[in-house]
């Protein structure tokens, strides 16, 4: 009973989520003016963007190739590709779960060890999130004078803009670094020091690797294929597509912030992210919610479709299998 309370728990906590912050940003719309914003979309434009969301998820299974190399296996490039495809449709219905399914079928496809698989699993998250990081920064970076320049048409609280509040923020951190150097030996505190450790661990396997310079190009090209595959959407719509460069790669940084919230594909935070990215760009908040909504339909529908092929082709591949040993 318990487990089954866990994996339902797992479902509805983050799909619940997903729609009450759904409910509050479309809590006041005027639903007929959204219809006809959402009429203008060119669906040409839209369907090309698919194709960089594509080679994205491509590059990232040759990526993941070049992680499991140095553990001395070498499993078919198609099999990781469908599995990364598959990962994303999983993920539709169980947030997360698809990263450890995605192991989990290469584990039986290709006999590898699951634990080696999510080793390279963690590696794989870890550059994201250093792109993701890298990404904001830049974004903020590229529009500081915009930001600057219109700070006071933002009604952020003083504490945001407030340098005593960042350098709080770094006595805290050093606070928690001194507490957990002096309770190193408390168990709690040695399961975190373990988590890091791991994590650091597994990012220097990055130095047994043969062609690390593959491996930053197939990072950057992985995270350019996602940036084309928002930012040529922008020319859907009459609304976004005198929006430059700057203000979609904020925009994109903000949305792919958002994903790092537990959620079904996004849903929810994603919106409400590219809403809020939007507004700071002065797009009409019915338009922006216009946007969020073709998109996120018109690429989820997308994703999924390329993950049943993936899952379709990795099971046609594995019952031709059973029928030869049969």
């Amino acid at each position: 009973m318990s487990s089954k309370l866990t994996q339902l728990l797992k479902i509805f906590i983050p799909l619940g989520l997903g729609i009450v912050i759904l409910y509050f940003l479309y809590a006041k719309t005027d639903f007929n003016e959204l219809w006809t914003n959402i009429l203008g979309t060119n669906w040409y434009v839209l369907t090309f963007s698919l194709i960089f969301g594509l080679v994205g998820n491509l590059i990232r299974g040759l990526r993941w190739d070049l992680l499991i190399h140095p553990l001395g296996y070498q499993p078919r490039k198609s099999n990781l590709i469908y599995a990364v495809l598959g990962s994303y449709a999983v993920n539709f219905a169980l947030p997360r779960a698809g990263e450890i399914w995605r192991c989990g079928v290469l584990a039986k496809e290709e006999k590898i060890p699951l634990t080696k698989l999510i080793g390279t699993l963690i590696v794989d998250r870890l550059f994201d999130m250093i792109m993701v990081a890298l990404i904001f920064l830049l974004a903020i970076l590229l529009n500081a004078r915009i930001f600057y320049g219109n700070m006071h048409e933002f009604d952020l609280p003083e504490w945001l803009v407030s340098p005593s509040f960042y350098m709080g923020c770094l006595i805290l951190l050093a606070l928690i670094v001194s507490v957990m150097f002096l309770l190193r030996k408390n168990y709690v505190v040695k399961k975190i020091i373990c988590f890091f450790a791991t994590l650091w661990k597994d990012l220097l396997q990055i130095r047994r690797m043969e062609r690390k310079m593959r491996f930053f190009i197939y990072t950057l090209g992985i995270w350019v294929s996602y940036f084309l595959y928002f930012f040529i959407a922008f020319h859907a719509f009459d609304f976004t597509a005198k929006l430059g460069f700057t203000a979609g790669l904020f925009i994109f940084a903000v949305s792919s912030l958002s994903m790092g919230i537990p959620s079904n594909g996004g849903l929810g935070p994603w919106q409400a992210a590219v809403v809020f990215g939007m507004n700071v760009f002065r797009v009409d908040m019915i338009q922006a919610k216009a946007f969020a909504t073709v998109v996120f339909a018109f690429q989820s529908i997308w994703t999924v479709l390329c993950g049943l092929f993936g899952i379709a082709m990795l099971s046609i591949k594995n019952d031709g299998k059973l029928k030869e040993q049969s």
